[in-house]
């Protein structure tokens, strides 16, 4: 019985701890107007986690990639996936 409640304890904790890295708020990037191609995207890293499970430099290179594949890709996270 004590083995249950130990298995089961550590599987909320881990569960718990899964949660915690998953929260935050989902939110678009800021891109500029999508009828327009983007030239170049600014040199800054300031990585955010994309709804892909990729990481992108900064949120214009999100962008970029949103809008070559015309996907609607999310910042899932801020820094790396």
């Amino acid at each position: 019985m004590t083995a249950k409640v130990l298995l089961l304890g550590l599987l909320l904790i881990l569960t718990a701890a899964d949660a915690e890295d998953k929260s935050g708020d989902v939110r678009k990037p800021s891109c500029p107007n999508m009828d327009e191609e983007i030239m170049a995207c600014p040199l800054n890293l300031a990585p955010v986690c994309g709804s892909d499970g990729n990481t992108y430099a900064n949120d214009c290179t999100l962008c970029v990639h949103r809008q070559t594949t015309r996907m609607d890709i999310l910042i899932v996270k801020e820094g790396s996936c």
